[in-house]
């Protein structure tokens, strides 16, 4: 089982808080009073707490699931980034019962025909239909990116729009990782991921 990233965190003077940046693939979640936060694209992340405990984290995942040739998994899959951030939160103390989860992301930020941000919003709507996982609230699909910032204590989230200008870093970023990913998975096989 992979752990949550170990990170460093640092003072945010906009929210006045702690906080830990969870970058594409990784997953983070704590017992502490720190603000969680991300950007996405087309990728989602699920912000999950205990809502008892206040045990939480959150993931950010490029692809719903790898292509079936793949032998290793990654948490930049969501099928792998949501059973690691749930059991680490178990880990911790969480109850499986007690879990509030909320969910963000899924642009179409490069108007891709593949549509990467649909195929994983429907992913995660149907895991945690699947896993009996009630969605406490959502802001997915559209053709804007997105800034995260999640109190796990708390349950708080704070979604912002990105600008125009961020937009166009947000495209980039994502380009070069989906250059990456093609990458890997031309050796698996003549699939086109991405447009």
């Amino acid at each position: 089982m992979m752990k949550s990233a170990v990170k460093t965190s640092f003072f945010d003077p906009k929210f006045q808080a702690n906080c830990v940046n969870v970058l594409p693939g990784e997953f983070y979640s704590t017992h502490d009073d720190l603000m969680i936060m991300t950007i996405l694209g087309s990728c989602v992340a699920a912000c999950i707490r205990d809502k008892k405990l206040g045990i939480g984290g959150l993931n950010h995942f490029l692809l719903a699931e790898p292509h079936q040739d793949l032998a290793s998994p990654s948490t930049r899959y969501g099928s792998y980034a949501m059973e690691c951030l749930i059991n680490d939160i178990l880990r911790q103390g969480g109850s499986r019962e007690n879990l509030e989860v909320k969910v963000f992301g899924g642009s179409d930020l490069m108007n891709s025909t593949i549509q990467i941000g649909q195929k994983n919003c429907e992913f995660i709507k149907n895991y945690l239909q699947k896993e009996h996982i009630h969605i406490a609230a959502e802001d997915l699909g559209g053709s804007y990116p997105r800034r995260i910032h999640f109190w796990p204590q708390s349950g708080r989230v704070v979604r912002l729009i990105l600008q125009s200008s961020e937009r166009s870093q947000v495209i980039e970023q994502e380009k070069k990782y989906t250059n990456v990913i093609k990458t890997k998975e031309k050796s698996h096989g003549d699939i086109e991921l991405f447009g």
